[in-house]
Order: structure tokens, then C-alpha cells, then sequence
């Protein structure tokens, strides 16, 4: 019977925020396609409650996303991520090519360059603002129209791996 006020009274102290530490975080996620291209992320940073403090670094080399033979993608992106409470703050900075054709047959060829993309959520969606260089043509984030939020969409769910 003495055992549940102790046990209770040790939840409480490992639950409470001022009792819990940062955790170091470390990790590297490889994966290769069937035509033998590669993304790797390493992330490193600092988990805790009520927050995260991470920085990701995305390397594809002749990627071929979903392991359609047909388009490849290639470059680096950095990702800063940084949550606290309800807050998600992600910025991302670097560049990525994709070449091939889409699952259509059309043929694509898109050079992506981030530039201090901000994405922020905080309860009604994300909100942008940095710029993007789609194929050489600076976009405004704040303003991208839809064909971009898409494209940019599935560039960055690369992250999702991680």
C-alpha cells in the first residue's frame, strides 16, 4: 500500500515541466531508390516540453521519389525547426532540381531555390513568407500562387522521412 504514494508521487516529478531535461537529439535517415539514388537527412537538436530546437539537412542525389524511374530529384535543403507550445516554426533555405518526365509522360524540369522560407502554423494553417526561385522567377512566398504551394508541397515532404 505504500508503493502507490510512492509511485504516484514519482509520475508527478518525471510529468512536471520543471523536472523534465532537454533531450539531445541525433539522427541520420538514409534511404535508397531502385535506380540507385539516395536522400540522406541528419538532424540534430534539442527536444524537451513544450518544445523542439532541431536542424535538418536534406541531401537527394538522383532521388527518384515514389521510385518512378522516370523523374529524379537532386540538391540540399536545410531545415530549421523550432516548435514551442502550439507554435511551429520551420525555415527552410537551399535548392533542388527535378528532371524526368511526371507520371503523365509530360517532361519536367523544375530548378527550386528556398531562400529564408518561413512556414509558420499556429492553429489556422500555414503562413509563408521568404522568397522562392521557381526556374529562375523570384515568387514572394506570402503570394505563390497554388501550382507553387503544390510543387513546394511535395519537395518538402521529403522531411516526412526523417
Amino acid at each position: 500500500m505504500k508503493a502507490i504514494p510512492t509511485i504516484t508521487a514519482l509520475a508527478c516529478a518525471l510529468l512536471s515541466t520543471g523536472a523534465f531535461a532537454a533531450l539531445t537529439l541525433q539522427r541520420t535517415t538514409s534511404l535508397s531508390d531502385s535506380q540507385g539514388g539516395t536522400l540522406t537527412i541528419t538532424t540534430s537538436g534539442a527536444i524537451e516540453i513544450p518544445g523542439a530546437d532541431t536542424t535538418s539537412q536534406a541531401t537527394l542525389t538522383n532521388f527518384h521519389p515514389h521510385d518512378n524511374q522516370d523523374l529524379a530529384a537532386s540538391g540540399n535543403v536545410t531545415r530549421a525547426h523550432e516548435r514551442v507550445n502550439e507554435t511551429v516554426t520551420n525555415i527552410y533555405n537551399g535548392s533542388v532540381t527535378l528532371a524526368g518526365t511526371d507520371k503523365d509522360g509530360k517532361p519536367v524540369s523544375n530548378s527550386l531555390a528556398l531562400q529564408n522560407l518561413q512556414v509558420v502554423r499556429d492553429g489556422d494553417g500555414p503562413a509563408f513568407s521568404g522568397t522562392i526561385v521557381l526556374n529562375g522567377t523570384s515568387i514572394d512566398a506570402a503570394q505563390m500562387p497554388d501550382a507553387v504551394k503544390h510543387l513546394l508541397h511535395r519537395v518538402l515532404r521529403m522531411f516526412e522521412f526523417d
